[in-house]
């Protein structure tokens, strides 16, 4: 047999240090790829981008030629679709402030078990949509028969009053009753009563049973549903819907946006968390103490205009006060002397509110200064209304601590260059 040679055995020994050698990239290599899978990405990024301005356009196009020929019934019909989901996340975010409480204070207890703490958040939703439905409850069973009796009683006592008022003004020339009939005619309870037998006997007839009406009511009790469902879903999966908001956004935005866009969402949730809590105890304890002031001083209809101060205590700074003008009027219908001692006895409640409660409920929550809460209040109720008293406030304090952060952040860039 024969053996190889030496210069065989040194190809061998070469052959097999260039199979155990690493091959060596050149310089510039990795940089080259990792451009690349960047421009990669961002082509990626710009494709997703028309594909959903291609569908956006195609859906607005179909809805503009089949749906309406303007805009206005475009954008109507968006909204009706997109009402449901829209209101199932209002919903979730308010009822979120409860359910986190409950979570963190009450069935603080189920983390000691893995069994329980996987129930907890049931459990807590359960709770909360018992509190709803019990307070749904308690209105339609006992605050709206009230109210509907003290609005009959208002009713029936306005030509005595408008009587009780001429006696007064007479001997000055005055005279109510020739005015209102000069511009309007008073209806009489009769006259009322008439128009409900007319009403109540043309639905009778089954002119209510139309196809209009049974369409709206089906696509109000689905727009319900769905809205609940929404609602019930966004409470159960929070947590992952955040993930995925999350991971949306880091995998077709730069990182430093993906922070600026999470720092402000967190902001603006603990802000209106902090307004919706502080705003609802607030007017819970407004409409307790004139409750219970107003009936030991014997007033009429406490139940009525408690529940309105409380309702309306919801917009700050000029809610309670479009309260007392109501409840005032209210009043006077039976008793002038008794207005009086109501609107006295609103300024002594809004004084202790305002100075002593409303501080320690709100605390800083808002963090707002006094002027710009009333500049917020103006602005959303000349756009949207009661709704844009309640939004724009923490809407405005979202913006106005952003603003501060960047004035402070470019003052301190300022010194610090000594510009």
């Amino acid at each position: 047999m024969n053996k190889p040679s030496g210069k065989d055995e040194q190809s061998v020994t070469n052959l097999s240090r260039m199979q155990k050698t690493p091959f060596l990239r050149p310089p510039g290599c990795g940089m080259i790829r990792e451009r690349r899978t960047r421009e990669a990405m961002r082509l990626e990024r710009r494709k997703f981008l028309a594909i959903l301005l291609l569908a956006t356009l195609i859906i607005g196009i179909y809805f503009l030629f089949e749906r309406g020929s303007s805009l206005t019934g475009l954008m109507l019909t968006l909204w009706s679709i997109l009402m449901p989901f829209f209101l199932g996340g209002v919903l979730a975010f308010v009822l979120n402030v409860p359910m986190r409480f409950l979570e963190r204070r009450v069935l603080f207890f189920m983390d000691r078990s893995p069994r329980l703490r996987r129930a907890r958040r049931p459990v807590a939703m359960v709770l909360v949509l018992a509190l709803v439905v019990g307070v749904v409850y308690v209105i339609m069973s006992i605050v709206v028969p009230e109210l509907i009796n003290t609005l009959v009683s208002v009713i029936r006592a306005i030509p005595a009053a408008l009587a009780r008022l001429d006696e007064l003004i007479e001997p000055y020339g005055f005279s109510v009753s020739q005015m209102l009939s000069a511009s309007f005619t008073v209806p009489s309870v009769s006259d009322v009563d008439a128009k409900i037998a007319d009403m109540v006997n043309l639905l009778l007839k089954g002119a209510a049973f139309s196809t209009t009406v049974i369409g709206t009511v089906y696509q109000n009790v689905l727009s319900f549903f769905f809205t609940v469902m929404f609602t019930i879903y966004f409470l159960s999966s929070k947590e992952r819907l955040r993930s995925q908001v999350k991971n949306l956004m880091r995998a077709y935005l730069k990182p430093c946006w993906v922070e600026k866009a999470l720092s402000v969402a967190d902001l603006s949730q603990r802000t209106f968390s902090s307004f919706i809590t502080g705003q609802c105890l607030e007017a819970c304890i407004l409409g307790g103490m004139f409750f219970v002031t107003m009936t030991l001083l014997g007033m009429p209809y406490v139940l009525l205009i408690s529940v309105f101060i409380a309702v309306t205590a919801l917009i700050p700074v000029i809610g309670a006060w479009i309260g007392c003008i109501v409840g005032a009027i209210l009043i006077l219908v039976n008793d002038p002397l008794q207005a009086l001692g109501f609107v006295a006895l609103f300024l002594v409640l809004q004084q202790i509110e305002g100075n002593l409660i409303y501080p320690h409920v709100m605390g800083n929550a808002i963090g707002l200064p006094s002027i710009w809460v009333l500049f917020a209040v103006l602005l959303g109720e000349g756009l949207m209304g009661i709704l844009g008293m309640l939004l724009f406030i923490p809407l405005t304090s979202v913006c106005y601590t952003l603003l501060r952060e960047q004035v402070h952040k470019r003052l301190g860039e300022r010194a610090a260059s000594g510009g």
